[in-house]
Order: structure tokens, then sequence, then C-alpha cells
């Protein structure tokens, strides 16, 4: 909330009242973190940790003001690199202690201000809302953001009107279930009930049959944490469908995605629950100046260089972190050691070496996994498709019965043992079961193909997926809001008074074991993936070539390689056809090739081709990707001198071509130069923000093309990114959400009703192309 300056008096800082436009989230650095890095070889300090000796902003390391040092990089088993800036004290004198009493000292009159208007905006929340919810409670993680929550919750509220709830995900910090122990009692002697809940799985059980988390992939969270939460609050309120409101410690500092949350939300972490954000807008310079001031209890992995106090391996932490996380705790703490053994156990990379294995946990592929393609033990066990009518799905294995999952469906009355009718949308659909083996047969007539009928077959497929891949992690159960699921043993009831509000059905990939293990179908091959060489596209030579088209040819100073990826290029994205400067090229041309349009409607064709269809496919937004998590991800492509070589080609073009990379949002670029080189560091996918209706358009008529005329869809299905189709739907190659669809949709449909009309009423959302109209129509618009 507010910004700070440098107080080298106390070795502190000092908060103003000047806003704060961009947080560098300072932390206190101890002197076991200064051991961890090495630090002792260089200075002098006293191995005590009342107090810290200096602050870390990122990876800068500040003294009474000063920069004194650096790191860089960092994984697993690499120790981050010290850059040595300047002695923290003359003639190599021991390092002071930060004089925190007298910090807190200098900011008391700020801080208490800050705290008092907290304080009294839960105060008004809790008045707001009292007669709304059934519970308010503290989610406590144990890390710094929720011990300050808590406290200023506690100073706010009667202590018989909330809870504190802690989610034991069994993988937290050994330092952090220390925290949560002294937490406890104190809220034992403040009277305040302090609640844990667990899952029945065991982490390691999770592990193995999910496979391990990855950025993409956190059903961790879902199962481990959210889910016993919600199931312990019903048990609690003795109530299926009750309401309750939790205090959190989410700051926007902390992500770009929670600095959009607002102060309170309704389902924002977990559906039909409320949460309040009480320290939204705190900064870490403020919780650390509160937690000190208060005496509050410091959880002792930030001492140990942890900025965060997660899980033990999470696919979100940095590799710096990895790396204090592994020093303090792999030696003294077994599931450390057992979590790095599964993801090694279960991947499909082979690691014939001790250097194979650092190598792989350093890159940290892993953690960018978004299939069970990159699992060993991941098989083939459910197909579905559409045979001259007939819905067919087949499956392999059923651990859980699919005549409870039926039940989800609609109404169900069964014809024989090898045929149910079930009842959706007042019409009576006969599914005929078939067992051979281990397989299972599943086949019913949708053949009219109307809206209901892709519904029901939706539906329908998602119960099967249950069948086939349910765990008993009830995931499905939480997200209930009846308390018509349960378990047994990891057998599944589902009462007879469902009202099939498919709830349960509303969960990535219809299940979390299944969108984790699920293979990808096969991929039709539509060229080298490395078709542009290891140097890309440069935007300069496209600039030049759209001055002369032809003729540029004959005058172009470029490599061989150069020229051939260019060439390439060129006819990727149909700005040539057959060697020659094409009417689509003509189109760019009078749009400008500078300008984020012409490169909507490149980048729509792109999608087609090899190398931009992979990245779209296999690259997920928001997520930064270094080359090595590039590379990793690249495992159809055996030689590693081809996956450099794409790589490199990415970053060229993304670096180069800023309209593609930063308006369409491809691929932001954190990188240096040196030496007349581009060094990529990281790169990251993010959503068009102000998109070119027609565009959209153009793509949508692109998408119906190339999926053999399919000209009536809805926008649920191009929201949709599972389903294999030869059509890639523009939500996919710009990021776009259903609202910025549904707003753009209505728009085209209104400004050009001779090419698309949609219809958006309560659960329908049809979307209907003209199918007397092509995609060459759509750029008439331009």
């Amino acid at each position: 909330m507010y910004t700070y300056e440098w107080d080298p008096e106390t070795g502190g800082y000092i908060l103003n009242n000047a806003p704060l436009a961009l947080s560098k989230e300072p932390r206190p650095v101890y002197y076991q973190e200064l051991d961890i890095l090495g630090l002792d070889q260089f200075w002098k300090y006293e191995k005590c940790d009342f107090f810290p000796y200096m602050w870390a902003e990122a990876n800068n390391y500040i003294y009474r003001g000063r920069l004194v040092a650096k790191t860089k990089g960092g994984s697993v088993y690499k120790k981050p690199e010290l850059i040595m800036v300047e002695d923290p004290e003359p003639e190599g004198e021991p390092l002071r202690f930060v004089d925190i009493p007298a910090m807190v000292e200098k900011n008391r009159e700020i801080m208490e201000s800050l705290a008092q208007e907290t304080i009294k905006k839960i105060y008004n929340y809790f008045m707001e809302y009292r007669k709304k919810v059934d519970v308010f409670y503290v989610a406590f993680s144990g890390g710094k953001d929720s011990v300050v929550t808590l406290d200023l919750v506690s100073r706010a509220l009667p202590h018989n009107d909330f809870k504190v709830l802690f989610g034991d995900t069994g993988m937290e910090f050994p330092d952090t279930y220390i925290t949560v122990d002294k937490v406890e009692e104190w809220c034992s002697s403040e009277s305040i009930e302090f609640l844990r809940a667990k899952s029945e799985l065991s982490p390691e059980d999770t592990w193995n049959k999910f496979g391990p988390p990855a950025q993409t992939m956190r059903w961790c969270c879902s199962v481990h944490k959210s889910t016993p939460q919600i199931l312990l609050l019903r048990q609690m309120t003795n109530n299926p469908n009750f309401r309750g409101l939790a205090f959190t410690g989410v700051r926007g500092d902390e992500s770009a995605s929670r600095s959009e949350y607002d102060d309170i939300s309704l389902g924002e972490k977990v559906k039909g629950q409320y949460s309040c954000h009480p320290i939204l807008e705190w900064n870490t310079a403020e919780l650390f100046l509160y937690i000190y001031e208060h005496d509050l209890i410091l959880n002792e992995a930030y001492k140990k260089g942890n900025s965060r106090a997660g899980c033990l391996v999470c696919p979100l932490a940095a590799g710096k972190n990895m790396f204090f996380k592994e020093v303090s705790y792999s030696s003294t703490y077994p599931s450390t050691t057992m979590f790095n053994k599964i993801i090694l156990d279960t991947t499909e990379k082979e690691l014939s070496s001790d250097d194979a294995v650092k190598e792989f946990m350093d890159i940290g592929g892993w953690k960018a996994r978004r299939s069970g393609k990159e699992l060993n033990f991941a098989k083939r066990v459910f197909e579905d498709k559409i045979v001259n009518g007939v819905l067919q799905v087949e499956t392999r294995q059923t651990r859980t019965d699919w005549r409870e999952w039926f039940k989800t469906v609609g109404r169900l009355s069964f014809i024989s043992d090898k045929q149910v009718s079930i009842e959706y949308a007042k019409k009576n659909y006969i599914v005929s079961v078939a067992y051979d083996g281990d397989k299972t047969l599943f086949t019913v007539d949708v053949s009219s193909n109307t809206q209901d009928d892709i519904l029901f077959g939706s539906a329908l497929k998602t119960a099967i997926k249950k069948a086939t891949f349910c765990i008993g992690c009830r995931v499905c159960e939480a997200n209930c809001p009846n308390g018509c699921i349960s378990f047994d043993n990891g057998s599944v009831s589902i009462s007879d008074q469902c009202v099939r509000c498919r709830k349960c059905h509303d969960i990535q990939y219809g299940c979390l074991v299944a969108n984790s293990l699920r293979l990808p179908k096969e991929e039709k091959k539509m060229g080298a993936i490395d078709r542009y060489g290891n140097f890309g596209v440069e935007y300069k030579w496209l600039i030049s070539y759209f001055k002369k088209k032809d003729e540029y040819w004959d005058e172009a100073a470029l490599g061989k390689n150069m020229i051939k990826s260019l060439k390439s290029f060129l006819s990727d994205s149909l700005i040539t056809e057959k060697g020659k400067f094409s009417s689509f090229g003509d189109i760019v041309d009078q749009i400008g090739i500078e300008t984020a349009t012409a490169w909507g409607l490149i980048a729509s064709n792109l999608a087609y081709t090899s190398e931009f269809n992979w990245w779209i496919k296999h690259i997920a937004f928001d997520t930064d990707y270094t080359p090595e998590s590039i590379n990793a991800l690249l495992t159809d492509v055996p030689s590693e001198n081809s996956r450099s070589h794409i790589v490199s080609a990415y970053k060229n073009m993304f670096i180069s071509i800023s309209p593609l990379s930063q308006e369409i949002g491809f691929g932001l670029c954190d990188y240096e130069e040196k030496g007349g080189k581009r060094f990529l560091k990281s790169v990251r996918r993010t959503a068009w923000i102000d998109p070119d209706p027609k565009v959209i358009l153009y793509a949508l008529y692109l998408f119906a093309e190339k999926c053999g005329g399919y000209y009536s869809f809805t926008l649920s299905r191009l929201l949709n990114h599972d389903v294999d189709s030869d059509g890639v739907s523009p939500t996919q190659i710009f990021g776009l959400d259903r609202d910025t669809m549904t707003r753009i949709l209505n728009g085209l449909a209104s400004n050009y009703p001779e090419l698309i009309s949609v219809s958006f009423a309560i659960d329908l959302d049809n979307i209907y192309l003209k199918d007397d109209k092509t995609s060459a129509d759509v750029l008439a618009l331009f």
C-alpha cells in the first residue's frame, strides 16, 4: 500500500504516504540464508537469528540502504551464483543486526493507521455478511500473510464468532507444522476454535495415481486443500449447502492474477463460498513491520531463504527457492526426497545417469507437464468417437460404478443389464452397454445432432470418465451443493435425490485424474516443426519484403538458410502463394504489417502450421517458460540439436516481432543482449487484450472450414481446448475468456448479420456461421 525508503540508521526502512506504484516485496534476511548462500566465506556475522541482518528485494541483498550482493539462477541441486557488489562493513567488520525495535518505532504511526483501517474493514464486512453466511473462518496456511490476517481478525471480531481453519496438505514445510502447532496453542488460550482439515488420501498415494502436479495441473490444491476444508465445514455446520466466508491472506502484490481480486468475492477460491481479502493491498514491507511490532509467530522457513512457505515440492516454486528447500529439509525430512523420487519414478524420460537425473530436476521440465504423455504409467483407457450419428465411448477400466455416475446425467430407467434409458431435456436416450473382457463399450444414438444431443453426449462422456478414473479424491463430493455424493472406501454413492445440477461435472476434463493422465490423440503431421531453422524470422526482413514484394529476392542481403526460413514463414502465413505475393498479402499490406490487426490475421493462419500450432497447443497462458522447460516439452523431437534450434527460432521471432509477441501476446520475452546475441531468460504467453472483432470472425471461419464445414457450434465448444479437431479455436489462439468472447460475438452478430448470428440464453450459447460464406468473405471486410 505504501512505498518505503531505506533507513541506514536502523538498517531497516521507513514507510511514507506516497502510494506504492510497484512493490519490490522486501523480506528480512537472517544468518541461516547467508550461510546457505555461502556468504559466511566473505562476511563476518554472529550466528543468531533474533534479528535479521539485511533485506532482500528479489535477488538483490540490501544492507543499510546499500546493494551489497546479488544472486543469479539456482535450481534444485545448483546453488545460486553469488555476485558480490560492495563490502557491507569497512575492513571486514562484523555485520550489524537490523535495529528492529527502532524501525518499528519510526513506523508506528503509519502502521497503526493501516492496521485500524483494516480492522474496521474486517468488522464492517462481518456485520454486512453475518446474516448471509453460516460460518466465518480464517483460512490459515502457516505463512506470514495468514499470521497477520489472523491477528487482525482476532482484533476485529469476538473470538467466538469465527474459527481458524488449517488445510493440511501433508506436504507443508516442517517449519510450517511447528508454526501451526504454536498458533493452535495460542488460539486455545484465546478461546478461538482451531480446525485442521486433511484428505483421507496420502500425498504419496495421490502423486503416484495422478502423477506429479504441474503448473497447469495443480490438482493438489483441490484434492489436499480446498476439498477437505469444505467437507469438514459441512460436517461441522451439519449443512451440505452451507455458506461460509473465509478471511484469507491473499495479497495483490503476490501475482498478476491476484492483483485483480476484489476485497470480497464469491467463489474465487471455493465455489459457493465467500472470500474476504483484508490485506489485499498490503505489501511485505508492511507485513513484516506488523509481525515485528506485535511479536507474532514467524515461520522459520523464511529465515532459511524461502520467500514463501508453501508445499515442499511445488510446481510454481522458482529454482532458487527449490535450492533453499532442498538444503534446508532434504536431509532431515523424508517427504522431500520422496516427492523427488516420485517425479523421477513416473517420468517417461530415460534418465540413465546421475548427471541426467540432476539435469532433469534442475531444468524442472516436470513442472510444465500438460498431459499424461510425460508419465510412464499413463495408458489410453478412455476413447470416444461418433460413427454414423452414434456416440461410442470405450473404457478399458472401471474404478467406480458407472450406474452411480449416470444418475448425474438424467433420470434412469434400466431396460436390462445391458440397456439403460436416460431422460435428458425431456428426451429419452437409450444407452447400450457391451462387455468384452476388461473393455466396456457404451453406445447411444445422437444422430439428430441437436443442441440437446451435444450437451447430453458431453455429460454422458463425463460420467463415464468419472467411472473410469475416479480414485475417491472427493472433489466431486465437495462440488455437490446438495450433499448427494458420498464415498466409502473409494466407492461412490449418489443419492436418488440428485437434482442433476452437474456441479460435479464442472471439473477440468470432467475428472482431475482423467485430466492429469489423459493422452492426446495422435496429432496429424503438418511438416517439420523446425522449419524456421535456429533464427526464425526477423521483423526487419518482413518490413523490407513488404516494401518491394516479389522484387525483394533479387537483392535480399540474407544467407541461404535465412531466405529459406523467411519463404517458409511467408508461405505458412499465406502472405505468399506458390512463391508469389498473394491476395491475403495485399490485405495485410493495406492494413499495415506493423499493426496488431494484421498480425491477428497472420496468427490465425499460422495456427495451422507446424511450429505455431505446437506453440499454441503446448504453451499455457500466463506461465513463465525457460528455454530449458520449452526444450523439455518438445518430446516428439528426438534431436537435442533440433530442439535447441526450435527454441532459438521462437526466441528470435518473439523478440523481433513485437506486434505478435507484445500486442497479440504470443510470447513476451525476458531476455538480455550481449555481443549482438540474444539470451532468453523466460517467455510468457498472454491474452490479446483488445482483439479486433473482425480478426476473431476470420479465425472462426477458419475453424469451421478446418473442421470440415462445422458452421454451427457452441461457445462452450470453443472454450473446450481438450476436444480433438483439425480446427483451432480463436480462444486458444488468443487466450480469450467467455466474457470477452460473448461481448465480441454479440457485436459481430449485430454488425455482420450476413456472416454470423448468435443465441445466448440460459445454458444455450449457440454460434451460427453462414454456410454459404467463407473466410475469404470475412477478409473482404478489411
